[in-house]
């Protein structure tokens, strides 16, 4: 692996190894590729920009940013983790100029800090924090800044709770929870939140004068690009400053970004990055299986950096990261042997920036074995089948004619998960209503008798499907509290566990 990274070095640094190095991408093709692609898979807004020797080759838009005005290249998406390689960028710089160490432990900047593992807790480094090895879990602890106005200090106190369910240093599991340890970091260290940092040092003397760090920056002389889920335009979410995913930017500003890592960190001339800090935070550190799709990429290797997915497709290094958040997708992938790059971004939720970037990687390396496109069409297709079997399952295991054991006003109270925080349910009109405090503009919901001591909620959120809870009781048939069952790849309901209070 080191000897395959000291190749990777050099290539970002300008010695190409490969013939193929002029290969050029049929711009005409790509574009009714696209305009295809953008009916199949039911897009709402799409940006596209490719990059090749710091020239711009590509740069279309399609859609609308609201059911009506046209997206440009201007147009402002939240591209959720994308953000995490600029956090990663000035934490790179700060250790380049020897103001932390990536050894440093992150106790000895934050002594309160603590997780339910005191082994990790004590030897948990600022390295550990940006590369998903803290043996959290993937996505873990996300609900405690979803849409709350929690401040980074709660959000790192209430992380003690947080259940470890991998070996530290050993497993991987995405954290955007960890992301918020170092922004902190970076501000004892600095003086400065990590919005400002991040402005003065990258976003400004790029000339990202539009980008803003995070939804609350945004006026409304603003062209968003807004979130659009089920044909209806949501509010943005990500409206205060998070250094794993709030960044709004569009795919001309990024190309700002992407020449400068591609130009040894030159932009118009002026420094803004050593290329040590850029060979830093692209160096691979957490060791990642190659999943099934990179397999039929031909990939040797996949391994996380510094806010950065590295690995090769059939043998040409990638430096790449994707994003989503309710309502937007982001990819943005690098390739240096070719000095190119390619900035994908859309309004819609959706896989077609993942499959029309491994669709240009392909036709850039004249790798003819897979149909990405029709490959994830077919993805998509079968999603929506098994969406629909699902909730016809689940339909069918309803059980009729069954009531609640209790008065509905005995489930009425105050009921509080240590980590996440209090929900409230109160009678109205005979109907049992349910409020999370922390989120109490968005987590609510009406609760829908569903089958014995279970209730069907839907919150408000247009991002999140029905969900169940289920209530608990003790031999004396006294309420002990509520689960909740609601399926959500990115946002973990199965870890919340609420006690009765009252």
């Amino acid at each position: 692996m080191k000897n395959y990274f000291s190749i990777l070095i050099l290539v970002f640094f300008g010695f190409s190894l490969s013939s193929q190095a002029q290969n050029k991408i049929n711009t005409k093709k790509l574009d009714k590729q696209i305009q295809q692609s953008f009916q199949d898979f039911e897009l709402n807004g799409l940006s596209v920009i490719i990059l090749k020797d710091s020239e711009i080759i590509f740069d279309k838009n399609y859609g609308t940013r609201d059911l009506i005005n046209p997206i440009t290249s201007n147009s402002l998406y939240n591209i959720a983790s994308v953000t995490k390689a600029f956090t990663g960028a000035v934490m790179a710089k700060l250790v380049f100029e020897k103001k932390i160490k990536w050894s440093d432990l992150v106790i000895d900047y934050l002594p309160d800090f603590q997780l339910a593992d005191p082994y990790i807790t004590t030897h948990l480094t600022i390295e550990d924090l940006l590369t998903h090895r803290s043996g959290m879990g993937t996505f873990y602890g996300d609900l405690l800044w979803y849409e709350t106005e929690r401040s980074n200090e709660d959000i790192l106190k209430r992380m003690r709770y947080l259940p470890v369910t991998n070996r530290f240093r050993d497993q991987y599991g995405y954290q955007n929870n960890m992301y918020i340890v170092a922004a902190e970091i970076l501000k004892k260290v600095t003086g400065q939140d990590w919005e400002t940092y991040v402005s003065e040092n990258i976003l400004l003397p790029l000339g990202m004068n539009e980008t803003r760090t995070a939804g609350n920056k945004l006026n409304e002389n603003q062209e968003l690009a807004h979130p659009i889920i089920n044909d209806k335009v949501v509010d943005i979410t990500m409206k205060r400053p998070h250094a794993a995913a709030s960044l709004f930017t569009s795919t001309t500003e990024l190309s700002h970004w992407a020449k400068m890592l591609l130009n040894e960190g030159v932009y118009k001339g002026d420094t803004i990055l050593y290329p040590e800090i850029i060979k830093d935070m692209m160096t691979g550190r957490t060791l990642l299986s190659v999943s099934g799709l990179k397999k039929m990429a031909g990939a040797n290797f996949s391994n996380y950096a510094l806010g950065w997915s590295v690995w090769d497709f059939h043998g040409t290094p990638i430096i790449e990261h994707g994003g989503g958040m309710p309502g937007y997708i982001s990819k943005f992938v690098l390739i240096p042997e070719y000095n190119m790059a390619f900035i994908m971004l859309t309004n819609t939720l959706s896989s077609f920036p993942t499959a029309l970037g491994y669709t240009l990687l392909a036709e850039l390396m004249d790798d003819k074995s897979t149909d990405w496109i029709t490959l994830f069409e077919g993805f998509k297709k079968r999603g929506e089948e098994q969406e629909k079997a699902d909730e016809k399952e689940r339909i069918d295991s309803q059980i009729a004619n069954t009531n609640p054991r209790l008065a509905l006003k005995k489930y009425v109270g105050i009921y509080e998960d240590k980590m996440y925080g209090k929900a409230e349910i109160t009678l109205v009109n005979e109907k049992l209503h349910l409020v999370f405090e922390p989120a109490k503009h968005i987590f609510y919901s009406d609760m829908e008798h569903w089958n014995f001591d279970t209730f069907k909620i839907k919150f408000a959120d247009e991002f999140l499907p029905a969900g169940y809870i289920v209530f608990e009781f003790d031999s004396w048939n006294n309420i002990q509290g509520f689960k909740i069952d609601l399926k959500s790849s990115d946002f973990h309901f199965f870890n919340l566990d609420f006690k009765k209070l009252d």
